[in-house]
């Protein structure tokens, strides 16, 4: 991915906690026009920041593309349905 990538940002923040990825996902998030994410559609668990960092940007208007990896279980009515 960084071979196709126009622009990569590389920023400092504690992986152990999560308000620091979540800071740095909004960080990165402000400055995008679109998001791949590859999703399985959970909510978060108190670790994962997928689930918070597609409603930031859904929220913020920035497109967003879900990726359901095999074995993912689409639920009527979740966020990831959106997609």
């Amino acid at each position: 991915m960084l071979l196709l990538s126009e622009r990569v940002r590389l920023l400092e923040y504690d992986p152990a906690d999560r308000d620091a990825c979540i800071g740095a996902d909004e960080r990165v998030l402000r400055a995008c026009d679109k998001v791949l994410a590859v999703w399985d559609g959970t909510a978060s668990n108190g670790r994962d920041t997928t689930a918070h960092l597609v409603a930031y940007a859904r929220s913020h208007g920035v497109d967003v593309e879900v990726v359901w990896p095999d074995g993912a279980e689409r639920v009527p009515g979740c966020e990831a349905e959106r997609s």
